[in-house]
């Protein structure tokens, strides 16, 4: 047996002219070959390394050293020449050398075995040594430092290498026969001893890559293929007015973001405006770290607080209400109210994050007010997903439309490579909502943590619960957390949940699938689908698939099974037929 038992590179044509003979030469099959033994405790040098070591059941254990090329000794010091003519010189002889470190191997192995009667069994095995001349055609006597036994030459090496190893053992029983200490049959190593020194020396191991290593190794580089994304912005220095469309996890958030800080430093004035409230705040501490004093020329955050602050108006309370106000009635004040905006008070650019909640024309009119030039000549940047995303207008291509009507832009081809998602997260999307399947480059991350569960309603709170238990024996932290519904948890079986309570207490979040969009987490749980055949419920459930950078949780009522079934069935129809 060779450990290693492949090696493509070698120190030296020497070493790997014996490598082959041990590995080729059938008498050799039942030895145990150890290639480049390294030693950090070297009886006389800092380190040490063995050419080979032979752990030869009923035989012995020899250390050997390769020697290649031109040897010769001069005046004490031996020299080596190898085939560019280079000279290294050596006080040392390659004999005294292979013994010291044999010694300190041994005195290792010895070191490593508690156990006393286990130890004096192995300090009766013998050990040797032996050095091959590779290039060395005919036996040379080196006098006092080496037996003849020992050496191994080119012409030896046309016999059995088991030749080789009988003429050490026999050598080196000899030598040691007439020591008081001495007993043939305890010197004799077995097949268990050879394979306990092998354990020592080169044992199996494995160093775990632990799930939040995983976690936390691939979050750094799903940001950094976001990066890759930035070459789009230089498009948008020769564009004023750009709409760029693509789907979740394509990068949108994180270039308007950047687009932001571009312009800002640049010494403009800039409003990054959003629908949704938790994507706002991320929106204004992003900015608020990257320019740290410079957020007087910015305003970033949701679209509605903004309208807030420029109006004395307060939300109503009534959910029927807050839907009408927002709508219509708040544009409307704050239209009446900053009916004239002086120019120089203005912004330089706007640039809409998910443009699909917001181009409607209660809003375009805000937008004209606020924009210098109106959006007919001004500078704006829209990011948006109209193909997916888009949950609260009913139809959002009119709106497209209508931008057309009123201003000339450039449309972006539209983004296609996911950089949030592994290729299984959104490769599942695409077959359970029937969303187009993106592209992906060579550094995107396979991953395989999907899992499905189908509970009875009664079971839901009892699998929701053994999901988290099971993220926490993994030690994954629950800030990386994230559980989705369609509904508020209020509204959901989750408040019964003391287990679910204390975690959401602590650092686990919970989100509605609406105010989570334009978000991302590591590990996303989907729980309190009433059904998923419907548009909405298909457009929500993309939503927060996409959500999930690492892992997914999908967890359905087993009424629902028959469904997930038919739609995962017809949309993989269709992406074969597609040639997908």
């Amino acid at each position: 047996m060779l450990i290693p038992e492949n090696i493509d590179k070698f120190e030296s044509e020497g070493e790997r002219l014996l490598y082959l003979k041990f590995k080729n030469d059938k008498s050799a099959s039942n030895f145990y070959v150890l290639h480049s033994v390294f030693t950090n405790y070297h009886c006389r040098n800092i380190t040490g390394e063995l050419d080979f070591l032979v752990l030869a059941p009923g035989h012995g254990i020899f250390a050997i050293e390769v020697k290649h090329g031109d040897v010769r000794r001069e005046g004490g010091t031996w020299l080596y020449e190898n085939r560019y003519g280079e000279v290294t010189a050596k006080k040392t002889s390659p004999f005294s050398q292979v013994s010291g470190t044999m010694n300190s191997i041994r005195a290792f192995l010895l070191n490593k075995l508690a156990d006393k009667k286990e130890n004096d069994r192995f300090s009766k095995i013998l050990f040797g040594t032996g050095v091959a001349f590779t290039s060395m055609n005919k036996f040379v006597d080196f006098g006092q430092e080496a037996h003849s036994w020992q050496i191994l030459t080119r012409q030896s090496m046309k016999l059995p290498v088991y030749n080789y190893i009988c003429a050490l053992s026999k050598g080196l029983h000899n030598q040691h026969k007439r020591k008081y200490w001495y007993d043939v049959n305890l010197s004799i190593p077995t097949d268990e001893d050879c394979r306990k020194i092998i354990q020592i020396l080169r044992g199996d191991f494995d160093i775990n890559y632990s799930e939040i290593n995983k976690i936390i190794d691939s979050d750094y580089l799903i940001e950094e293929h976001t990066k890759e994304q930035f070459h789009l912005l230089d498009f948008l220095n020769y564009n004023k007015r750009c709409l760029i469309q693509g789907p979740a996890g394509t990068g949108k958030t994180i270039m308007a973001i950047e687009v932001a800080r571009r312009n800002i430093l640049a010494g403009g004035k800039v409003a990054l405006l959003c629908f949704n409230r938790q994507l706002g705040l991320k929106l204004k501490k992003s900015l608020e770290c990257l320019l740290e004093n410079k957020m007087e020329r910015c305003y970033a955050g949701i679209f509605h607080m903004f309208l807030l602050d420029n109006t004395k108006l307060t939300v109503p309370e009534s959910e029927d209400d807050k839907t009408y106000f927002y709508k219509e009635t708040l544009p409307f004040e704050f239209l009446l109210e900053k009916e004239y905006i002086p120019e120089e008070e203005k912004y330089d650019l706007l640039i809409l994050d998910e443009a699909q909640d917001l181009v409607s024309p209660s809003y375009i009119e805000v937008f004209n007010t606020i924009l210098k030039g109106g959006l007919k000549n001004g500078s704006w940047v829209f990011f948006g997903d109209f193909s997916n995303q888009a949950i609260y207008l009913n139809n959002p291509f009119e709106t497209i439309n209508l931008l057309n009507e009123l201003s000339t832009f450039t449309k972006y081809p539209p983004l296609k490579i996911n950089c949030r998602n592994t290729k299984k997260i959104a490769n599942h999307n695409t077959l359970l909502t029937g969303a187009d399947k993106p592209d992906f480059t060579g550094k995107s991350i396979e991953g395989n943590s999907i899992v499905e569960v189908f509970p009875g309603k009664n079971k839901q709170i009892e699998c929701i619960e053994g999901v988290l238990k099971g993220l926490l024996k993994e030690s994954i932290p629950m800030e990386k957390v994230i559980l989705l519904s369609p509904r508020r948890i209020e509204n959901t079986f989750l408040k019964d949940s003391p287990f679910v309570s204390e975690l959401l207490s602590k650092a686990l979040t919970y989100s509605t699938i609406h105010s989570f969009k334009g978000l991302e987490s590591t590990v996303i749980v989907i729980f309190g689908f009433e059904e998923i055949t419907s548009e909405d419920s298909q457009r929500l459930l993309y939503i927060g698939i996409s959500r999930a950078r690492q892992r997914l949780y999908l967890i359905l009522s087993k009424e629902l099974k028959k469904d997930y079934q038919k739609i995962v069935a017809k949309n993989s129809i269709k992406l074969n037929e597609n040639g997908n």
